[in-house]
Order: structure tokens, then sequence, then C-alpha cells
């Protein structure tokens, strides 16, 4: 029991990207399942509590300011393609005018170097780089990628939210299965103990088969106890993670569409989604890209820069007052500007080496992750297919136990056989229906390992 219940927190979300083919009207999956009555309140279905995650988590706002900070940080490094144009005007007064050393009649003396007590200057100056072996170009590329990746992070939060809010979902799930099968057990041994008591009165039991099985019923209540309790949990956990109040009145409500299974595709198509789709894999991606622009960046230093610069000005003076006609002068400049670099120091080369290197290592990574990637979906696919063979040999299984249990039960009004070995096969009817919940936990588990490894969208929550 324990067991079970531990697992359940490693629980992962399933989607709907392949198509359906799950029995549904297996009569025994529909009561081992179903819902567990509720106090009134707002009863909300997986997608619901999904798409309210995806709403209200920091995570996801976190995440999504991220990207448009990238996506402001891509528009100014594109900047660096268009010219820059600035104006500049200054105004300057004379309060103690400069004075210089002349000679006058032969005799040196200090003089106002100028009388002009106001200088005026206004300058419209134009800059722009025209090539620098690269730079600018792998300084967008880099911007670029960085929103890019920005992208497949906030995709990458989403889905690791979805994950998380599905997993309380389904604990929730389980664990009413689990009080389903609890208070089956409880049921049945309540019956056998009536029937025990009654048998005691006709003389044919004795006083000791009575407290037997009065030990054996009050052993089963408080798994049933724990298993309610397991549900009440995983609903408060779940209000928490949608950033409720413990006493938000919220309940799950699911249908057998929730329970589906579904016909998985080959190995080789879930790789090709895999590669194509998720996140992780795509960030990695991306960041070997971004370590290549780097890389090329630091290479451009190597390359000189050439420039084009112009620049159309104003300049006046006075000795009081505003400049007339004769007292200012317009002038203009154009030309280009080259800029070599020789030597500095080997830093330039340096620089370009540590670049190259992040660049080599995150190549690296990335043919690593893909590697660990196709691990995990091949883990997941078997395990997903062997779950589901699971859950149809236990279905013969819990039904040959039933079986067994009402001949059991038959044979023991007659006399023929012990109440030992009627509370055998109670326990074994116990233990099937725990084995085959077991078995759809497992299967529900690998399939969501394996959505999670081919990078599920969350797109159809929102």
């Amino acid at each position: 029991m324990k067991k079970i219940l531990s697992l359940f927190l490693t629980l992962v979300f399933s989607t709907n990207v392949f198509a359906v083919d799950y029995s549904k009207n297996n009569p025994m999956n529909t009561k081992l399942f179903e819902e567990i009555q509720q106090k009134s309140g707002t009863k909300i279905t997986i997608k619901d509590a999904v798409k309210m995650a995806l709403k209200d988590s920091y995570q996801v706002y976190a995440a999504n300011k991220m990207k448009e900070i990238s996506d402001e940080v891509y528009g100014q490094m594109k900047s660096s393609y268009y010219p820059y144009l600035d104006f500049n005007a200054s105004y300057n007064r004379a309060l103690l005018r400069a004075k210089a050393l002349t000679k006058i009649d032969g005799e040196e003396k200090m003089v106002e170097a100028t009388p002009v007590n106001n200088t005026y200057t206004a300058q419209l100056q134009a800059n722009w780089v025209l090539w620098t072996g690269g730079k600018v170009k792998n300084t967008k590329e880099y911007g670029r990628l960085q929103a890019e990746s920005a992208k497949y992070q906030l995709r990458d939060t989403k889905t690791a939210v979805a994950k998380q809010v599905t997993q309380f979902c389904y604990l929730i799930i389980y664990a009413s299965a689990l009080v389903h099968v609890q208070e089956t057990y409880l049921d049945i041994a309540n019956q056998h103990l009536d029937e025990t008591k009654a048998r005691y009165k006709q003389g044919l039991s004795s006083n000791l088969d009575v407290l037997t099985q009065q030990v054996r019923v009050d052993n089963i209540v408080p798994q049933v106890l724990q298993a309610e309790k397991n549900v009440e949990l995983a609903t408060l956990h779940l209000r928490q993670i949608l950033d409720k109040d413990p006493e938000t009145p919220i309940y799950l409500t699911w249908t057998e569409e929730d329970l589906a299974l579904p016909s998985t595709k080959n190995l080789q198509q879930l790789y090709n989604m895999a590669y194509e789709q998720r996140p992780e894999l795509i960030v990695s991606k991306l960041a070997a890209d971004i370590a290549e622009a780097n890389y090329k960046i630091a290479k451009a230093d190597h390359f000189p820069i050439l420039s084009a610069y112009g620049n159309y000005g104003y300049n006046g003076s006075t000795i009081e007052g505003l400049p007339d006609e004769n007292h200012y002068y317009w002038g203009s400049n154009v030309g280009l500007q080259f800029s070599m670099p020789i030597f500095h120091g080997y830093s330039v080369s340096s620089q370009a080496k540590q670049k190259e290197m992040y660049y080599e290592n995150a190549k690296a990574s990335y043919e690593n992750l893909k590697k660990n990637i196709r691990i995990q979906v091949k883990e997941a696919w078997l395990s997903l297919e062997e779950a589901k063979k699971r859950i149809e040999s236990t279905k013969g299984v819990v039904e040959r136990a039933q079986e067994n249990l009402n001949s059991k039960m038959l044979r023991y009004r007659n006399g023929l056989i012990s109440q030992l070995e009627l509370n055998d096969a109670i326990s074994d009817l116990n233990d099937s229906n725990l084995t085959y919940v077991q078995a759809v936990y497992d299967a529900h588990v690998a399939l969501s390992n394996l959505n999670y490894a081919v990078g599920m969208e969350t797109e159809d929550y929102e």
C-alpha cells in the first residue's frame, strides 16, 4: 500500500497525441476508477487544472518575461545594421576670459585671447559601420538565437508546469481507486463477519472464528482511512499548486477518457518526434548555435573596421547677445574611417580560442543529449507496452479471483471449507484488485514519461 502511494509522487501527465484504442467499457474498470463523492464545490477537469496553472503560475510568468526581454535584446542587436544619428548643441558663457602671453612693443604681456563672451554650437552627426569582419552580422544572429531559445525555454516551463499539475490529478484518481479497492475489501470482510456471527448463533462456528474475523475487519479499517486521507492530501496539493486556499471548494472530476491508453507509434517515429518537438533538445541545439555565433564575433576582432561618417554643424560667437549673420557659420564633413588591429597582447586570439572551445563543448553536449533522449524514449516505450499487456493479464486474474471467492463463499456456507480458506480467497481478490490498479498506474506513468520524452505541446490547454 505504502509502496504504491509513494510511487504516485513520480506520476507525470498523459496527453492526446496518440489515437486512443483503450477498452473503456470494462465494468470492473468503471467501478474501481469512479469518482469519490465530495462535498459541494466546483468540479474541475484535468484540462481545467492545467489551464488554471498555466495562467497563474509564477514560473510561466517569469519565463514569459525572459522571452519578452530576449525579444527586446534581439531588437537592440539588430540596430547595428543601421547608421547612428546624433544631435549635439551647446552654449558657453565666458565669466573670465582666457588670456595668452604675447609680445607688444617688444614687451611680453598677458592679453585676452579673444573678446568672445558667448559661444553657440549645434551639430548633426551620422556614423555608419560598413564592415567589421562579420561582427555585426553575427551579433544580430546571436540576438536572434537568444530570442529563439527563450521561446523554447518558455515552452519547456509550460510543459513542466502541466506535468506537475497533472501529476497531482492522477494522484487523486489512483488514490480514489485504492479507496474503492479497500472499501470493497472491507465490505466483503464485513459480510463474512456477519455470516460468521450468524453461524455462531446456529452453533456452526466457534467464538474464536468470530473474534478472528472481527480482528481481520478491524485491521482493514485503517487501510480505508489511509486511502481516504491520501485522496484529501492529493486534493490539497492540487489546490496548492493552483495557488488556491486549502479550503477552496474545488474538486477533480474525470471520465473514462482520462484513463484511456493509446496505441503507440513505432520507435523511429517517436525518435523523430523527440528530435522535432523536445524543448530541451531544441534549447541545447540553440545553445550550440549561440556558442558558434559568439565564436565568430570573437574572431571578427582580428579584422579591420570600416565606417562612414558625416556631420553638419553651426558655430557662432558674440561679445554680447545672439550672433548675427556676420558672427556665425555652417560647416559640414564626410569621410571614411578605417581601423585595423595589429597587436593587442594576444588577447583577441585568446578570446577567440575560448569561444571556440565553448562552441565545441556545446556541440558535444547536444549530441550527448540526443543519445540520452533516445534512451528515455525507448525506456518509456518499453515500459508502456509491458504495462498495457499487464493490464490485460491482470483483468483476467481479477475475474478469476472473483469467481474463486464466489465459489469459496458457497462452499463455506455449506461447511466444506474453513474460515481460513475463505479469508485467503478474499485476500486474493483484494491483491488482484491492487495489482490491477498498479498495472493501470504503471501504464500511465510510462505513457506520461513517453509523452514528456517526445516533447508534448501544451497549446491544447490554453
